[in-house]
């Protein structure tokens, strides 16, 4: 087993932060690994009390700026109560390991989910925006710009209802409003970053309103606009219009009116798009497709996506 895998499977058993009894391993990334854990104080009721825990790896914790974007993480989640947002608990610390933890999920995010279905039945596509961007009006009436909207960022929960309950995940690189800068000016991933977040521009709601649109346009399109390295990416972002939909996804059938959200969403100016992420949603649900949607199940691209497993947990380590 490699060191670092060895040194992650050491909690297990262990009780972080004098709460947190570690069952397993669920994951490890760049930045953390996240655990399957029971509440020490409700021995009782495990199933009830079971959370997941994001512990911060050791050999960052000398790392100013990955320590800063983990605690902003949980300082800015934590700040945020919404159903479409995954609920995280304030910030902790197990001697010098900071820890948080999250409610537990089970099913794919957005992104494994487009790997195999390619694109959504429109009106699915519709229903998942109108609930991120209701997510992100609850966070941006919290003072908290998300800034790194993306499909690995937004969560599909498989409830045992069978009902698709949408999340928004991962507040690393958020704006808070009130503190200062503790990461750099440009965060977030190219391929959905608004022009004017690439300058470098101070954080606004506009940016994460363009995130949303190329994260809907990609649902629909099948992939995103812009394709290729960084800065050329941003350089298109700033000054060229995304391509027609139907260009890339030729059977595409969508409303004039579901057409004009995305455009708007996209547009350069941030002056130009929604005003806020509750017009955005507001004009999704007037949209034809928000009226059409069929049941989860008679949908084909829900078809083709894998069982949920227990090794979703609702958060990028």
């Amino acid at each position: 087993m490699p060191p670092a895998r060895a040194a992650a499977e050491a909690l297990v058993g262990k009780l972080l932060c004098n709460k947190y009894r570690v069952v397993q391993l669920l994951g490890s990334g760049g930045v953390g690994h996240v655990y399957l854990a029971d509440r020490a104080a409700r021995p009782h009721d495990a199933a009830a009390s079971r959370v997941a825990v994001k512990v911060l790896r050791a050999e960052l914790r000398d790392d100013p700026l990955l320590v800063a974007r983990f605690e902003r993480e949980a300082d800015a989640a934590s700040r945020v109560r919404h159903p479409n947002v995954l609920r995280v608990e304030a910030l902790e610390r197990d001697g010098d390991a900071p820890c948080f933890a999250m409610e537990l999920l089970l099913g794919l995010d957005l992104a494994d989910t487009l790997t195999f279905a390619r694109s959504l039945v429109p009106s699915r596509a519709v229903r998942i925006a109108a609930d991120v961007a209701a997510g992100l009006e609850a966070a941006h009436r919290a003072g908290v710009i998300h800034r790194d909207v993306k499909p690995e960022n937004v969560f599909l929960v498989h409830a045992a209802d069978g009902r698709e309950i949408v999340k928004l995940l991962d507040f690393g690189f958020a704006f808070i409003e009130g503190q200062g800068a503790l990461l750099p000016r440009v965060v977030g991933t190219p391929e959905y970053m608004a022009p004017e977040q690439a300058q470098g521009a101070p954080a606004a709601p506009a940016a994460d309103v363009y995130s949303l649109g190329i994260v809907l346009y990609e649902m629909l399109a099948g992939r995103v606009p812009f394709q290729g390295p960084y800065p050329a990416i941003a350089e298109q972002h700033g000054r060229e219009p995304a391509p027609p939909m139907h260009r890339l996804h030729p059977g595409l059938l969508i409303s004039r009116e579901l057409d004009a959200v995305v455009r708007r969403a996209l547009v350069k100016d941030p002056r130009g798009r929604f005003p806020s992420m509750a017009e955005l949603r507001q004009a999704l649900l007037a949209t034809p497709e928000a009226s059409a949607g069929a049941p989860l199940a008679a949908q084909g691209d829900a078809a083709a996506a894998p069982a949920p497993g227990i090794g979703h947990w609702g958060t990028k380590p």
